[in-house]
């Protein structure tokens, strides 16, 4: 059946190039299905970042901080550091347009992700001990 709805997911792609019809339905869409599908798909983040207008992407980022907090919080973190490494220019505009505020609460659930993975509490006990 996964199968089935990849091909089905295949066809509706190259009919929905209607920015309407496609503005819609990412109205409806759970975060968490997003998530998923960008980290299946990688090569078509990288593809589509260089098409896509940082400052209106900003804009929509900045009008859905909470969608946005809850996609990143579900993200391959490998998989979006490809994509952002090969469109670092991208990357850049994009933050250059965001709302502080929204780009904060963002940054504080990659941030939290990359405490919890590095965090070492014996790092530093040691030393002084011997």
């Amino acid at each position: 059946m996964s199968e089935l709805f990849k091909k089905l997911g295949a066809l509706a792609g190259k009919m929905a190039n209607n920015q309407d019809l496609m503005s819609g339905m990412i109205s409806a869409i759970d975060p968490k299905v997003v998530a998923g599908a960008v980290n299946d798909n990688t090569d078509l983040m990288i593809n589509t970042m260089s098409y896509l207008d940082p400052a209106i992407l900003a804009k929509i980022v900045n009008s859905n901080p909470d969608f946005m907090s809850q996609v990143m919080r579900n993200l391959d973190a490998a998989a979006m550091a490809k994509a952002m490494n090969t469109n670092q220019r991208f990357v850049t505009q994009m933050i250059e347009n965001l709302d502080p505020n929204v780009f904060s609460r963002s940054m504080s659930v990659v941030f939290n992700k990359m405490r919890k993975a590095t965090y070492r509490p014996n790092l530093l006990s040691g030393a002084d001990e011997a």
